[in-house]
């Protein structure tokens, strides 16, 4: 019987390799974001909201030794003009504008992933 850790470990890998793949943005990272060989990991994929509407999410980065952290995580949204979002802490605060769908991109130095905004 294989122990916890080896599937904890074969599910982070796995999620590792799955979120690597969900990013296909090319823009440079944050210089002052920490060196990282991990993943991003967020709490939702998609978000939908009216205009004026608010609703938030969380974002970590995943290191090589599966440790969580939020330090050096930069936000933003796609298109501004459907929605914005502010972060502090790699919680991301989002906030429909107009009717319309964007990405907001969460980044670290070495990895990216994004969440769907859809504003109706």
């Amino acid at each position: 019987m294989r122990s916890p850790y080896h599937r904890l470990a074969g599910v982070l890998a796995s999620l590792a390799v799955a979120l690597a793949a969900c990013s296909g943005d090319t823009a440079e990272p944050r210089a002052d974001a920490p060196a990282s060989d991990g993943s991003i990991l967020t709490s939702f994929d998609r978000l939908t909201l009216a205009p004026g509407g608010r609703a938030s999410f969380r974002a970590s980065v995943v290191d090589a030794n599966a440790r969580l952290s939020s330090a050096g995580l930069a936000f933003a949204s796609r298109v501004p003009a459907v929605a914005r979002v502010s972060a502090m802490n790699g919680r991301a605060l989002v906030q429909g504008v107009s009717a319309g769908m964007t990405w907001v991109v969460v980044r670290s130095a070495a990895a990216s992933d994004s969440v769907q905004v859809i504003v109706q």
